[in-house]
């Protein structure tokens, strides 16, 4: 008998199991049931909350542009359904709210015409038309938004290579590098416009130039400035390179009428290099040599020797000697 009772226990156990875990199963079906209802109640009731919205600018006066940092969203009290909380926590794409501020008289601080200023409040009408129905405006955070304008203007502004190079051993660039148009018209803030000295191009390595080079090349833009073209054309000619000498007479700067000054050596030795399209420029009189008689005092031996008027297409030049002796006498 005993061995009839251990036989049958282990039925009697799972049975017990099974209505168990049909319980457990009711129990939830019950408590999800109980939860829907709860939130479905909970999202058709009615609650006060912030939420953030996006804001753009438009329709600006004509004759100005804006500068300076602006909210780029409102903090918006509204009163609504569970429901349209819930959809903008989750997706949290609103369409932006459009602020034009031309529709609006705006105040001005002092005698500062540059800036100005509006109190929220006033927008909330047009902002409640632009909201979703079922979201009801209460209040509007900053309670002020500040603005900051400059006159717009348009000029021409010089254009500057940003390029990094090196030129074949053998060559030297002709004629520097050519930009053509070399200017742009830029049209912007008056503050920043006044500054502007020039525009670079945008930066490019170009590495070892062993020939010719002509492309289109981009502008670099400058924040919100806005330019007549966006490329512009850009050459660097290459050209072989010769060594040329020269003899330059030395001249006395400064000296007194009744003075005569003679230097040991009169002339210098000046060696230079010059692209060959030059060559045929080069010529002892473009160059001065020079000592200074108001250099000299009793313990003064020798002059220094200086090149003047060198032109700017020189690559590089050298000369000798670079001090000299001299014999002064009266006239």
């Amino acid at each position: 008998m005993e061995n009839g009772f251990l036989q049958k226990w282990p039925r009697v156990f799972e049975g017990q199991k099974l209505q168990f875990r049909k319980r457990i199963q009711l129990f939830s079906v019950f408590l999800l049931i109980s939860v829907f209802i709860w939130f479905v109640n909970a999202l058709g009731k009615n609650y006060t909350s912030e939420i953030e919205y996006p804001l753009v600018y438009t329709d600006f006066p004509e004759d100005k542009v804006f500068i300076g940092d602006m909210p780029e969203h409102l903090d918006l009290r509204v009163n609504t359904y569970g429901y349209a909380l819930l959809r903008y926590k989750i997706f949290r794409k609103p369409v932006p709210i459009s602020f034009k501020v031309s529709v609006f008289t705006l105040n001005r601080p002092g005698q500062d015409s540059s800036r100005a200023y509006i109190l929220t409040r006033y927008l909330k009408d047009q902002i409640s038309r632009q909201l979703p129905s079922e979201l009801q405006l209460l209040e509007i955070k900053p309670d002020t938004l500040h603005f900051q304008f400059a006159r717009k203007i348009t000029r021409m502004v010089k254009i500057r290579p940003d390029f990094r190079f090196q030129v074949d051993k053998q060559f030297t660039i002709k004629n520097g590098i050519i930009l053509e148009p070399d200017s742009v018209e830029v049209t912007g803030p008056d503050i920043i416009l006044d500054t502007l000295s020039h525009v670079y191009t945008e930066r490019s390595d170009m590495g070892n130039l062993s020939r010719n080079f002509s492309d289109k090349v981009k502008l670099r833009k400058i924040g919100d400035l806005d330019y007549g073209r966006s490329k512009v054309n850009c050459s660097i000619e290459l050209e072989r390179f010769t060594e040329i000498q020269l003899s330059i007479p030395i001249e006395v700067l400064n000296l007194p009428d009744s003075i005569a000054l003679q230097t040991f050596p009169s002339r210098v030795k000046l060696t230079c290099n010059v692209g060959l399209s030059r060559y045929d420029r080069m010529d002892g009189t473009l160059f001065r040599a020079v000592v200074d008689y108001s250099n000299i005092d009793d313990r003064t031996n020798l002059l220094d020797v200086s090149i003047q008027n060198i032109p700017v297409y020189l690559l590089s030049y050298e000369y000798y000697p670079k001090t000299v002796e001299f014999l002064k006498s009266r006239r």
